[in-house]
């Protein structure tokens, strides 16, 4: 295992390079951020091989993998425990993967792209496969599209125009990454956020127009005015209508499509404390100061609320979280980590409150 020549932050590892225990121990390696995986090459007749090339974009992860067969799970605990709260994107070139993203069935084939939320669970199995993945901060999403939680199990399908084109994107981002200076890197991130977020929209559109929900340029800045008071015990329905000069009966057509106003604060306010909770700080905070951060009642409503949307107490989630190493300080283990962990490591803090 070695870094790669780059001008940009690199790291890749190759399957001829070593023997299939180092192999296995690095593959695991690289992806206990994201995922869980096991029946490694399960039923092949090869042993299982996987090699990695990738590179730190800034806060964005791009990279390409190679990897025979596995399961892929992300539970509620494992979400916990690597408190990453971003958005990947992942190009399959070639094999295919079926499973669950969350509650939905979800199935990829070679020259999808789909697109994968890490605060929701999943559980797939895939074949041998070549994939190209995006790691994305959720924040660059948020500021573009309405509802970026509708991105978990999104296919764009080989069969369209999207898919396609963002392939060819992708693969050029792969291609220019080794001679990219950070003010072009920068410039390419800004860009490629860009097109994606125009791509994803339309795709979402087209999602909303089957359920009848109306896009609305208004809910997208009450969105982000939400987002930011969510720590503020005087956010309600009553004081978003006010803030933006529209009436109560307004504001609840507006949101009724998408579950209500309440329930969307009380969704945002639930993802934030969960992102506490295995946050750095998760082993001194009370869990009582993350539902009152968050206003999120007494500690009794605040588990009962908490295991509701995510099938584990807010016990358990801390519990989760001191088990990942994101959560441990630098030291000697972490300074012989690969740097794609630390990279992750480092992209993984989530916003911290108002």
């Amino acid at each position: 295992m070695k870094a790669v020549s780059s001008l940009l932050p690199s790291y890749g590892f190759c399957a001829e390079q070593m023997d299939t225990e180092a192999n296995i121990a690095a593959w695991r390696e690289a992806t206990s951020t994201f995922f869980e995986v096991d029946e490694l090459a399960a039923g092949e007749a090869a042993p299982f091989r996987a090699d990695v090339l990738s590179y730190a974009l800034g806060s964005v992860l791009l990279g390409s993998a190679r990897a025979s067969g596995q399961r892929f799970r992300r539970s509620a605990e494992t979400i916990a425990r690597s408190g990453v709260d971003h958005i990947i994107l992942q190009l399959y070139v070639s094999g295919s993967y079926e499973g669950v993203a969350a509650a939905a069935p979800i199935r990829v084939e070679a020259g999808d792209l789909c697109v994968l939320d890490l605060a929701q669970t999943l559980e797939t199995r895939a074949t041998p496969f070549e994939n190209t993945t995006l790691v994305v901060p959720r924040p660059m999403f948020d500021a573009r599209l309405l509802q970026v939680d509708d991105l978990h199990g999104l296919v764009l399908p080989r069969s369209g125009a999207l898919a396609p084109l963002l392939a060819r994107h992708f693969g050029a981002l792969l291609d220019c990454a080794p001679r990219m200076s950070f003010d072009e890197c920068q410039a390419a991130v800004e860009g490629t956020i860009a097109l994606i977020s125009a791509c994803l929209r339309g795709e979402l559109e087209r999602r909303d127009a089957d359920r009848s929900v109306t896009p609305d340029a208004s809910l997208l800045r009450i969105r982000q005015y939400i987002e930011a008071q969510l720590s503020s015990p005087e956010l309600s329905a009553d004081a978003v209508a006010l803030h933006f000069g529209m009436s109560r009966a307004s504001l609840y057509r507006l949101f009724a499509p998408i579950g209500g106003i309440a329930d969307y604060i009380r969704s945002r306010r639930l993802h934030r404390a969960f992102f506490d909770l295995a946050g750095t700080g998760s082993r001194t905070q009370r869990i009582s100061e993350v539902a009152r951060r968050w206003q999120l009642g007494t500690d009794a409503h605040f588990t009962r609320l908490f295991k509701t949307a995510y099938g584990i107490t807010p016990s358990a989630a801390r519990e989760a979280a001191m088990l990942g190493l994101p959560r441990l300080p630098v030291d000697a283990d972490a300074e012989a980590a690969s740097p794609l962990s630390r990279w992750m490591r480092g992209i993984a803090a989530p916003r911290t409150g108002e």
